[in-house]
């Protein structure tokens, strides 16, 4: 059996056919990628240390376990920094760095905000210590997880903890006293 049909409906036919295909197109793009992102807030944390008066260096690209160098002026040692960045929380964490030698890890994680720029930066410093077991796991996630803004808003702005490089347990009372603050 063959259908026939005039010039108005296959112009329809034609129009259905474009715009089913342009939202398929739109349904199947790939994620923005986060290298900018992760750049920018490698950039930021690198400028508002050295306005504090700290040294900082970036660390060569894909190095494992950090992204900055972080000391004061006569530091016989320079401290390895993670930085976190995202848009919009969560932040996407791997599991191993909550446990091990890695818990003496100081991270700081950024919250950039949307690309107009209209809220400041925001930086929360962290040991991983402080925050071990506090990550958020969703069912077959084997190494990943996500840590919040909730966990970590209690270290928002503590540039200290650089200062407290081999006292874990300073920056784990610090969350306990501010998490209790904040009920």
């Amino acid at each position: 059996m063959a259908l026939s049909y005039s010039a108005d409906e296959e112009i329809s036919f034609m129009s259905i056919a474009e715009t089913s295909a342009r939202t398929l197109t739109m349904k199947l793009k790939k994620r923005k990628s986060g290298i900018p992102t992760g750049n920018a807030g490698e950039y930021f944390v690198m400028g508002e240390l050295l306005r504090r008066g700290y040294d900082a260096q970036l660390a060569d690209r894909n190095t494992a376990g950090y992204d900055l160098l972080v000391g004061r002026h006569g530091d016989p040692a320079l401290i390895k920094v993670q930085v976190k960045t995202v848009r919009s929380q969560p932040w996407y964490v791997r599991q191993s760095q909550f446990a091990g030698d890695m818990l003496s890890q100081l991270t700081i994680y950024v919250l950039l905000g949307k690309e107009d720029a209209q809220q400041p930066v925001r930086y929360f410093i962290v040991r991983n210590a402080a925050v071990a077991g506090q990550m958020s796991t969703p069912k077959n996630w084997d190494t990943a997880a996500f840590m919040s803004l909730k966990t970590i808003a209690p270290f928002e702005g503590r540039w200290d903890v650089l200062d407290n490089q081999d006292d874990s347990k300073s920056t784990s009372q610090a969350f306990r006293v501010l998490s209790e603050g904040a009920r």
